[in-house]
């Protein structure tokens, strides 16, 4: 894991030339624990219908629904992102290592779980530039943290 978070730090920091400016990186700091509660915040509904409450969702168009397995190892995917944000909240209100690293490792996950939910190629082709952003914003920031 060392190795790739390596790769990608020589990708996104040293061979990408355009930085993001000081201003701009204290900003993200600053607002990626509340960034991440709101992402939490959203998943509830998903994560509600992988523990069977799907009559507290149905409004939004679960109710009733039969998935196959699909969707439900999508759902454990997406749980284990979950929990790793949360973990993450409280490292980056004190701009911990911990935390952008809990960050980093959500924003892989997140990156399989659209992988695993794509249906496209256009699916896919979105899953990687939405990983590539996300990790250059990840390696931007990462020397704010201690």
């Amino acid at each position: 894991m060392d190795q790739l978070e390596k790769f990608f730090e020589d990708l996104f920091v040293k061979k990408i030339s355009l930085t993001l400016p000081a201003k701009a990186r204290e900003v993200i700091v600053t607002i990626a624990p509340w960034v991440t509660l709101i992402i939490l915040i959203v998943s509830l509904p998903a994560l509600l219908g992988l523990f069977g409450f799907s009559s507290l969702i149905g409004s939004f168009g679960y109710l009733g629904a039969h998935f196959g397995a699909r969707y439900y190892i999508g759902l454990i995917i997406l749980l284990i992102q979950v929990i790793i944000m949360a973990i993450a909240i409280s490292p980056l209100l004190k701009r911990e290592m911990k935390g952008w690293k809990m960050v980093y490792y959500a924003n892989l996950i997140s990156f399989v779980y659209s992988l695993f939910s794509a249906y496209t190629l256009g699916d896919i082709i979105w899953s990687i530039i939405s990983l590539a952003i996300g990790l250059y914003i990840i390696f931007q920031v990462k020397p704010l943290y201690k």
